[in-house]
């Protein structure tokens, strides 16, 4: 099958090493060399078509341009080209829903922007429903990428310009990889350069239980102003004095201040530090004296999670994470968990090469290799399209294993039920410009007079001996 190559629907002629990248969360790219003699009209935005006989491979648009003159009379262009989804980056949105479907949002704003650049309504899910969207004079794609990330569901302008908005956890390749599939160079890599199955995780300073009633030391000796807690102080500590054994009394909350923070006050404590301590102009307290505080502390936090499993399988691999902002116990235990959940097992990564066309990044596609021990399902991360020959062409894909995540569909699955709320830029308000033109007409009624005009005399002259006068006026100044 000859392949063409279209700008603007004018055919040209293209150096056989051209290059398609698809990844996963980025923009489909092509790069390629157009020779021409003919004069094309080449330029930025154009639309570049690609097919292979009459299956249409690429469509987008011109991004970047080199030209220069490599051989007389021909003209070379360098092209990057960006996918159709760049058509969502032309235009600005300025609407606002409210108790919509997520499906019925992309449908208006193709309606409403995208309709004018060519593009039409692919498949369409429904979506959970957006409580309210603020579209404030944005680009399209970003009011996609929007519902894309509060909904978990994804979006793609085709190479026939359809907009597909989609549930991940659906968006299945169109073949299931195995032995009766034609495919090359197929590699399982594992490694386990991430992996743990013991995992530490010090956070900062988590605040204990509250201490009651705790005798500081030292006691009492009729010098010491200072005494030292068992854990550093969170916050305003509860201080209360047995005098001479007359009973326990609290010291007033307004009484105690923070050291050097406060001054006037009787006792003194500072963040982070195990030691109060009394005003030097308060009587000391004597040995005769008890002192007793009551307080939250603070302590480093550590915890550890285990993997049985893996242990027993593997032997013992150990790690630890450290993460200050984390100050409560159960946010460690949480962290510690996700961690062993993402690299608490040896993950594969396969490539292959195949000629069967299809395969695009973020596809779920099923892997049979019984040589392998393989059946499961991986995320497709990555395509790159080459031309094998003059005819056939190349696909290199690269996949991940979704085993630690239970699987790639579950995983997609659980993505969406994290939210139960979705709102899009609620507190803005969105103002919109509307042009108006109107026609008024006036009538009215002028008089107009008209008078005679006046010119200078044809005979009378100034005369030749009469000048201006000079005016003299006498000022008395009296001291």
């Amino acid at each position: 099958m000859a392949r063409t190559y279209f700008v603007n629907s004018e055919a040209v002629q293209v150096s056989p090493n051209w290059n398609i990248s698809d990844k996963i969360n980025a923009r489909s790219t092509l790069t390629v060399t157009v020779i021409d003699s003919q004069l094309a009209t080449i330029v930025e935005g154009a639309e570049f078509q690609m097919f292979n006989g009459a299956t249409k491979i690429f469509e987008g648009i011109i991004l970047r341009m080199r030209k220069y003159e490599d051989s007389p009379n021909y003209l070379y262009y360098d092209l990057d080209i960006v996918d159709n989804c760049a058509l969502a980056d032309k235009r600005v949105i300025a609407k606002t829903y409210v108790s919509q479907t997520a499906g019925y949002i992309v449908n208006d704003i193709i309606t409403e922007v995208l309709s004018d650049e060519g593009v039409t309504a692919g498949i369409i899910a429904d979506g959970p429903t957006i409580s309210k969207a603020v579209f404030n004079y944005i680009k399209c794609s970003a009011a996609l990428d929007y519902i894309k990330s509060v909904t978990g569901y994804n979006w793609n302008i085709d190479k026939d310009k359809k907009l597909q908005f989609f549930e991940s956890s659906t968006n299945l390749a169109p073949f299931i990889l195995s032995s009766s599939v034609q495919h090359t160079k197929f590699q399982q890599e594992s490694n386990m350069d991430d992996y743990r199955n013991v995992q530490y995780v010090r956070g900062g300073k988590g605040v204990t239980a509250t201490q009651t009633s705790e005798t500081p030391s030292p006691a009492p000796d009729g010098s010491s102003r200072s005494f030292t807690l068992r854990f550093p102080v969170s916050s305003k500590p509860t201080i209360e004095i047995n005098q001479n054994s007359a009973g326990w009394f609290a010291v007033d909350s307004s009484d105690i201040g923070i050291n050097g923070l406060d001054t006037g006050k009787k006792w003194y404590w500072t963040y982070e530090s195990q030691i109060i301590t009394q005003e030097t102009s308060e009587a000391v307290l004597a040995m005769v004296d008890k002192i007793r505080v009551t307080y939250k502390g603070l302590r480093n936090l550590f915890v550890k999670i285990e993997s049985p499993t893996e242990i027993m399988a593997q032997g013992r691999y150990e790690l630890l994470s450290t993460e200050k902002s984390i100050n409560l116990a159960s946010q460690a235990v949480e962290y510690a968990n996700g961690l062993i959940e993402t690299y608490g097992e040896i993950k594969d990564t396969i490539s292959f090469s195949t000629e069967v066309a299809g395969l695009e990044a973020g596809q779920i596609l099923t892997i049979n290799k019984t040589l392998y021990g393989i059946s499961s399902t991986f995320l497709i991360e990555s395509v790159g399209i080459t031309p094998a020959d003059a005819n056939s062409i190349n696909y290199s894909v690269k996949a991940l294993d979704g085993a630690s995540v239970g699987g790639w569909e579950t995983y997609f699955k659980n993505l969406l039920k994290t939210a139960s709320d979705y709102s899009i830029n609620e507190n803005e308000v969105l103002i919109l410009l509307n042009l108006q033109t109107e026609s008024e007409g006036y009538e009215s009624t002028t008089n107009i007079q008209i008078f005679e005009c006046l010119y200078p005399s044809e005979t009378l002259y100034p005369s030749e001996t009469l000048y201006p006068g000079t005016l003299i006026t006498e000022v008395d100044v009296n001291d």
